[in-house]
């Protein structure tokens, strides 16, 4: 409970008036009766602050709120959220209506103030926007009602506990999910070669369009149908890939509102997804901190496991050890998959790194996809106007050298990498994957 403006404002008057009659005695006019009027005023107002304080009643019992929000969120995705009051008191309220502060949430439009009439609903609309993945328990609403006479605020707690998981930003599978993949991944940018019964399994019979190759003419059935029929094959399907993400310090760092893991976790999850709709299966495993493992998934429920797998998943500051991951994946998965190794690249990981590719190169299609800061390419493109630019250009092409060797060295030993912006990063695994069903490496 506190003042509320109108005390103060009546204290405020009390007190001017005590001035008044100090600066009358002072002057020697004869105002001595004030004296009492002073005195008699503050008793009133005492008496009626502490009637006021105690006549507002069990407040919680007689004012309900009820949060409407789904249990489910994006990362950064502005979510509307709503809030449902109910006045049973025989008085009109006024109040101000907030959230608790949340650690993962950002909440606009509150708080809010509202004059509620006796028996009265109101719906209060607000936005919630996600900043960190994990499950965020709301506490109650934060309440602050005047009192009847309003000489004071009493501050409340009313509602119940909302707890919300807040997952990657998986708006971008949300779209593909009403669209075929081919025409999504086409809207993203990804360029799909033009294949005509290339693929190793069949997939229909149809009439024959002009750039078909005369091996894919059925003849018998051209024979039947007394016009040219070809087959067509597709893609093979049942393949598995695999994503191994580092959860080290490696990705900790930000470009904008989404960190670089955030951004490896929104590629590897697309990537999943149109993987399983290819009729493909998809399994994850984290290292560097946080081991998860995930055996390779498919069907519709596919991508809903990985998500509540990797939601609340964090980056640590622990240093990654490739090739201890890479012997433990080998020892617990033989089957041939694609595997991709999410994380950013540096010189240092020369070594362990190409020993790391070589042992899952035995079994499997190898694919190292590296993110880096945009700091690196803004330095460079920038011209170099004093003797700190120069340095720090200098520095930093070494670097990028440096890095590109341990890039070069994974593609002679036949790994294929990728190289990338956080924010295309989805697009360039995206790509990589069809080429590599598309040539039959995999």
């Amino acid at each position: 409970m506190r003042p509320g403006k109108f005390l103060l404002l009546l204290l405020s008057a009390w007190a001017l008036l005590a001035l008044a009659i100090s600066a009358a005695r002072i002057s020697g006019l004869p105002f001595g009766y004030l004296d009492k009027v002073w005195l008699g005023l503050g008793i009133l107002l005492t008496i009626a602050a502490l009637i006021d304080a105690f006549r507002p009643g069990p407040l919680n019992q007689k004012l309900s709120i009820e949060r409407e929000l789904p249990g489910s969120l994006g990362l950064g995705v502005n979510c509307k959220a709503r809030a449902v009051l109910h006045n049973q008191l025989p008085r009109e309220l006024t109040l101000i209506l907030a959230e608790a502060p949340s650690d993962k949430l950002n909440i606009k439009q509150l708080p809010v103030k509202l004059r509620l009439k006796p028996n009265q609903k109101s719906e209060v609309l607000y936005s919630v926007i996600p900043t960190d993945r994990g499950v965020e328990t709301l506490q109650e609403f934060i309440v602050r009602v005047d009192s009847p006479w309003l000489l004071w605020q009493h501050k409340i707690r009313i509602g119940n506990h909302s707890t919300v998981k807040i997952y990657p930003n998986f708006s971008p599978i949300a779209h593909i999910a009403a669209l075929g993949v081919e025409q999504h991944v086409r809207q993203l940018g990804i360029h799909l070669s033009q294949r005509r019964g290339e693929g190793m399994e069949f997939k229909q019979l149809r009439e024959f369009i002009e750039g078909d190759a005369l091996r894919q003419i059925d003849w018998k059935t051209t024979a039947r149908q007394r016009k040219p029929i070809s087959r067509e094959y597709q893609d093979e399907r049942n393949q598995e890939i695999f994503f191994l993400l580092d959860c080290g310090r490696r990705l900790r760092h930000k470009d904008g509102e989404l960190s670089h893991f955030d951004h490896a976790l929104n590629a590897i999850l697309l990537t999943a997804y149109i993987a399983i709709r290819q009729g493909d299966s998809a399994g994850f495993a984290s290292f560097a901190g946080q081991e998860r493992w995930l055996s390779p998934v498919k069907g519709s429920m596919g991508v809903n496991r990985l998500l509540n797998l990797l939601f609340d998943l964090q980056s640590t500051l622990e240093n990654s050890d490739f090739l201890q991951v890479a012997e433990k994946f080998q020892a617990r998965h033989r089957r041939r998959s694609l595997v991709i190794i999410v994380s950013n690249i540096r010189e240092e990981d020369s070594e362990d790194l190409i020993k790391a590719t070589r042992l899952l190169s035995k079994s499997h299609v190898v694919m190292v996809a590296s993110l880096r800061e945009h700091l690196l390419d803004e330095t460079l493109n920038r011209p170099a106007t004093n003797f700190s630019d120069s340095l720090a250009y200098a520095a930093t092409h070494q670097f990028m050298a440096e890095r590109q060797q341990v890039l070069h060295k994974l593609v002679n030993a036949g790994v294929v990498v990728v190289d990338s912006l956080p924010e295309q990063l989805h697009i360039r695994l995206v790509n990589e994957y069809f080429r590599l069903k598309r040539s039959h490496r995999l």
